[in-house]
C-alpha cells in the first residue's frame, strides 16, 4: 500500500526554481534514503510534504488522502523531524513525552510502549538539555512515534551521533519498517543509507536523477580483474592513469579494481596490460555503489 504519492512538486522562491517536476512514491514498510548535495531541494521536498511550505503546483497524498484537499486526514498519517530536534530543553524527557501525548491524546498504554522504544530508562527523569545528541534524537522519534503516523520524515537523523548512536538510531529505523511504517530520510552519511534504505531516490538542482541510466553508466566504468600480480603493476597502473584511461584503481591479492575515465579505454587498458606481459584470468564489471553513483551524479556540483 502507498503511503506517500508526489506528483510533479514544483516550488519556486521568487526567480529560483527549486523544485522542478519531482515525483515519486513510498510503500508501507519501505526506507527510502534522499540524496543530494545542500540545495539540491530535499530539504524543499520534504518540507512540502509536511506542509511547512506551499507548493506552486504538483499533487501529495499521504495515506490516500490529498494534503490540498484533506489536508488534517493527510498530516494524521505523517510524523517529520527536520533539521533539529524540537524539544523542550527545559523539561526532563518525561516531561516532554507527557506534553506531546497530551496534546495528541494519546493512550497511557501507547505512551507506555514510546516510553521502552526511546530505551532512555532513568535518563527521562533529567533535563533534555542534559542529553547527548544521541539520546535527544530517541526522545524525538519517540515523540513522533506517539500519534501512531504510518509515515515519517526524517532529515539528518545522524548529525553529530557518536557510532553508538549511529548503530542504535539506525537499528530503531530498521525495526520501524519492519512493523509496517513507511519512512524517507536524509543524510550526508551515505554509507549509512545504503545498510539501511531499501533504495534510494537522487536529487540535482531540483530534478530527480534516473538512476537506471546512471547505475548502467557508472557499472561500464567499474571493473575487477583477476591477474597474476609483478612488482612493476603500479607503475603501469600510474602511467595509464597520467594517461587519462583510469581515474583510480586499487590492488588486493591477485584482484585489480580500477574506474575508466571513459567506457571506451577497457580495451586499451586491458592491451596495456597483456603486452606488459601480464596473465588475465577474468574480467569482471562491478555493480555500482551508492558511492560511485554519488560521485557521478554530483561530481563538480
Amino acid at each position: 500500500m502507498k503511503v506517500l504519492s508526489v506528483g510533479k512538486l514544483n516550488k519556486s522562491f521568487g526567480k529560483h526554481h527549486v523544485l522542478k517536476d519531482i515525483s515519486f512514491s513510498l510503500e508501507t514498510g519501505e526506507i527510502v534514503g534522499f540524496i543530494g548535495p545542500n540545495g539540491s531541494g530535499k530539504s524543499t521536498t520534504m518540507k512540502c510534504i509536511a506542509n511547512l511550505i506551499f507548493p506552486e503546483s504538483g499533487d501529495i497524498e499521504i495515506a490516500g488522502y490529498n494534503l490540498r484537499t484533506s489536508r488534517n486526514q493527510a498530516l494524521s498519517h505523517l510524523s517529520a523531524l527536520i533539521e533539529s530536534p524540537g524539544l523542550y530543553f527545559n523539561l526532563s524527557g518525561m516531561e516532554n513525552l507527557r506534553l506531546f501525548a497530551s496534546l495528541r491524546k494519546v493512550t497511557n498504554s501507547h505512551l507506555d510502549e514510546v516510553i521502552g522504544f526511546t530505551g532512555l530508562g532513568p535518563a527521562l527523569k533529567r533535563p533534555a538539555r542534559s542529553y547527548s545528541m544521541g539520546m535527544k534524537q530517541r526522545l524525538a522519534l519517540g515523540i513522533a512515534l506517539l500519534p501512531k503516523p504510518t509515515f515519517l520524515i526524517l532529515d539528518e537523523p545522524f548529525s553529530g551521533l557518536d557510532p553508538q548512536g549511529v548503530f542504535e538510531l539506525r537499528e530503531a529505523i530498521k525495526n520501524l519498517a519492519a512493523e509496517g511504517y513507511g519512512i524517507i530520510f536524509s543524510s550526508h552519511q551515505l554509507l549509512e543509507m545504503d545498510k539501511i534504505a531499501s533504495r534510494n531516490i537522487f536529487i540535482k538542482e531540483g530534478r530527480m536523477v534516473p538512476q537506471k541510466q546512471i547505475q548502467a553508466s557508472v557499472a561500464a566504468l567499474n571493473y575487477k580483474i583477476y591477474i597474476d600480480r609483478e612488482e612493476g603493476d603500479a607503475a603501469l597502473l600510474d602511467k595509464l592513469k597520467a594517461e587519462l584511461f583510469l581515474s583510480n584503481y586499487q590492488q588486493e591479492d591477485n584482484i585489480l579494481a580500477f574506474t575508466l575515465t571513459d567506457v571506451q579505454y577497457l580495451a586499451p587498458v586491458l592491451r596495456a596490460l597483456l603486452a606488459d606481459g601480464r596473465s588475465i584470468q577474468g574480467v569482471v564489471p562491478m555493480t555500482a555503489n551508492i558511492e560511485s553513483l554519488y560521485s557521478s551524479i554530483y561530481q563538480g556540483a
